[in-house]
């Protein structure tokens, strides 16, 4: 008889435990499944709520679909937009209104915030969340909202409206050379208004319910205006003189500049948008090679009449030997008081005569002045730049009226600036005694056969008259000059430039010169009275004198007079006494520096 075998029990734990075991599989299996039902059923999650402008919950839209989301927010969203107004405020108290009808809302946007939200949760944790045992709450703003086209180009009308009032071009600095300086003008910024990003404000806003927007316009900056931006501009590098390959003569540049230091701390110490003056700084271009090659031109010339005068003639040949043989480069300025100096008897000069309150009287130097009124003649002529001059109180005789030259130590001085691009050369000296002459040349280069002519017109004259005065210290049966006349003229002088073709450059006005008249004083012993017929009775007695007046005439360019050294080019001499037609008086304005010192009362000069 065979014997059994006893069966196995299973364990009653473990039976339990698989049992467990199972349930919790199925039970994370249909989790699982949850989780992946939530993630794919097009449905918010619990908590997401639609929000207003104040963050307040006007819907909850948990467990809707998209499609039913969409349409509680599209509702919520037509309603606010409607009764939206938006106020752009600019410039002074101005003001426009926009209104939400230029929108439309756009409740794709808030809704995808929901999705979106619902996307980024882990997917275990989308069944808890569902379940309601997790909660994220997830806002869906009701600003969503966009321009219509419609509304869009209606915005962009207005904000470019705005932009057109308040746009303000900038103005960049100004500046204008001068002799000696440099002016300069400073300029504003401007401002402008962003068109493209007031346009994603304004629809930011209108979207969001905000009532007021203020358009600020940005700065728009001029120029840079500084000492080192205002020196890189003005810069001007020196160049010498010299002859190119051709053999040509090519003319010197001057360096110009401003200190950019100096230029900064007057561009500070100025009041805001006033005009600056900062000095210039120049140059000299220096020389290079054989300077002779740049006197081969006359520029100019003049001679006149010495008076007879011993310490006269001598000044005036003492000045001349100061000048002779000055050499001023491109751009230099000619002083002819810092030249000849004092022309005091302690530096060499001897007493004569000047003017001092209309009467002629013994003054050291006296003559000097037709040696600068020589080369101020001369400067004109070689269409040099003046600088400073002043016509003398009476016409002067030596030299055409309205191209004289008059100085008063230390107070009045000539000047003229070489402005060519050569070196130029002066030439003066007197020869035949007190009774000779002076002559004044200018030499220097004229590659561009340019030639000058003046045109000098008689404005007014005024005649002198004499006056008797009685003086017991006459002799009976005589007279004595007292003082010599002088007819008073009002003279314009214009500048005439040429080509070496004979065609008109320019025409510029070059002086307004006054000259007084001054009255023939005749002394008569007063016993003599009845025999000149004048009145017994003491006094001052005027008749009318008045001599033939010969008037300066138009001076067009001087003769050419050969002279005995062949290798000079020929002197030109200016014959000034040659009537003509006076035109139609016409009034001008003394420029500064010039015209206005001759005849005051309280003028002082040399002759």
């Amino acid at each position: 008889m065979e014997q059994s075998t006893p069966k196995k029990k299973i364990p009653v734990g473990l039976i339990a435990g698989l049992t467990a075991a199972a349930l919790v599989i199925a039970a994370v299996s249909s989790y699982l499944g949850l989780c992946a039902w939530v993630r794919d059923n097009d449905q918010l999650l619990p908590g997401a709520v639609a929000v207003d402008d104040q963050g307040a919950t006007v819907a909850d839209l948990g467990k809707l679909t998209r499609e039913d989301a969409l349409a509680v927010v599209t509702e919520e969203m037509d309603q606010r937009l409607d009764n939206r107004t938006l106020t752009l405020l600019y410039g002074e108290d101005k003001r426009v209104e926009l209104t939400g009808e230029l929108m439309a809302c756009a409740p794709e946007a808030a809704v995808d915030v929901g999705f979106s939200a619902k996307e980024s949760q882990p997917f275990w944790k989308l069944g808890a969340l569902w379940l309601g045992v997790a909660k994220e709450p997830t806002d869906l703003s009701l600003s969503a909202a966009a321009f219509t086209p419609e509304g869009e180009a209606e915005a962009k009308r207005v904000i470019q409206s705005i932009a057109d009032e308040l746009y303000v071009e900038p103005v960049d600095f100004t500046y204008e050379l001068g002799d000696e300086d440099v002016t300069v003008t400073p300029g504003n910024d401007g401002q402008k208004v962003d068109t493209d990003a007031l346009l994603e404000a304004v629809e930011e806003a209108l979207a969001q319910g905000q009532t007021e927007l203020t358009v600020e316009p940005e700065t728009v900056p001029s120029a840079e205006l500084s000492g080192e931006s205002l020196h890189e501009l003005i810069y001007v590098e020196p160049k010498a003189a010299g002859v190119d390959e051709d053999g040509k003569l090519t003319p010197a540049v001057i360096g110009l500049s401003v200190n950019a230091e100096e230029a900064q701390s007057c561009l500070d110490a100025a009041e805001p948008g006033q005009p600056v003056t900062i000095p210039l700084e120049f140059t000299p271009p220096g020389t290079t090679g054989d300077e002779s090659l740049y006197y081969k031109d006359l520029l100019a010339s003049v001679t006149t009449n010495l008076d007879g005068v011993a310490n006269r003639s001598f000044n005036v040949a003492r000045a001349a030997s100061f000048c002779n043989g000055k050499v001023l480069q491109p751009g230099e300025v000619f002083s002819y008081i810092g030249t000849i100096g004092d022309p005091s008897t302690a530096n060499g000069y001897r007493t004569s005569t000047g003017y001092q309150n209309g009467e002629t009287v013994p003054m050291d130097g006296g003559g000097v002045c037709q040696m600068s009124s020589s080369l101020y003649y001369c400067a004109v002529y070689s269409n040099l730049e003046i600088v400073r001059r002043a016509c003398h109180a009476f016409a002067t005789g030596y030299i055409p009226n309205g191209l004289d030259a008059t100085i008063y130590y230390p107070s009045l001085d000539f000047k003229f600036r070489n402005n060519t691009g050569f070196p130029i050369k002066i030439v003066a000296y007197c020869e035949g005694g007190a009774w000779g002459k002076l002559t004044v040349q200018f030499y220097g280069s004229n590659p561009d056969g340019i030639k000058v002519e003046t045109q000098r017109y008689t404005q007014s004259s005024t005649p002198w008259t004499t006056v008797y005065e009685p003086d017991e210290t006459i002799p009976r049966g005589t007279t004595k000059v007292k003082t010599t006349p002088y007819t008073g003229y009002v003279v314009d002088v214009y500048r005439c430039v040429y080509d070496a073709n004979g065609s008109l450059l320019s025409r510029t006005f070059e002086n307004h010169s006054t000259y007084a008249k001054r009255d023939k004083v005749v002394l008569y012993n007063p016993a003599d009275a009845a025999y000149w017929g004048l009145p017994v009775d003491p006094g001052v007695v005027t008749t009318p004198e008045v001599p033939p007046v010969v008037e300066p005439p138009i001076v067009t360019d001087p003769p050419v007079i050969p002279t005995d050294d062949p290798n000079l080019p020929p002197i030109y001499t200016d014959p000034w006494v040659d009537p003509t037609p006076e035109p139609t008086p016409t009034q001008y304005v003394d420029l500064p520096g010039e015209g206005g010192w001759g005849g005051l009362d309280d003028w002082s000069g040399w002759e």
